[in-house]
């Protein structure tokens, strides 16, 4: 797994099983405020909304680069389960299906929903 809280770049989560190996993006629902300590009296100008549409987009990004580098691999975004996502997947869930990136749910107890 790639360190998230240092910002450490690459593959959030790579699995194997059986033979098949996985590559996740893993993205959070963004919040009001910031994460880091040093900021925590700050509010962000961008809404939550717009920030997960980028940070959509990021993972989309992610999942492609991932397919052509290792196209033997599933590739898998997972996000949770919230309507600001499952909206911009809807939107674009046959160019990912045409490029073989799979979306999955993660609710809020943590459980992983995979369609």
């Amino acid at each position: 797994m790639a360190n998230t809280a240092t910002k450490e770049h690459g593959i959030d989560v790579i699995a194997s099983r059986d033979g098949q190996t996985v590559g996740i993006e893993v993205k959070g629902f963004p919040s009001r405020g910031y994460a880091d300590p040093a900021r925590a009296n700050e509010v962000k100008r961008t809404s939550p909304s717009t920030q997960a549409g980028h940070w959509y987009s990021q993972a989309v990004l992610a999942a492609m680069r991932l397919r052509g580098k290792e196209p033997g691999w599933r590739s898998v975004i997972a996000l949770p389960d919230f309507p600001r996502y499952r909206a911009l997947c809807a939107e674009t869930a046959g160019s990912l299906a045409a490029a073989q990136i799979e979306v999955w749910w993660v609710d809020q107890a943590g459980a992983v929903h995979r369609p």
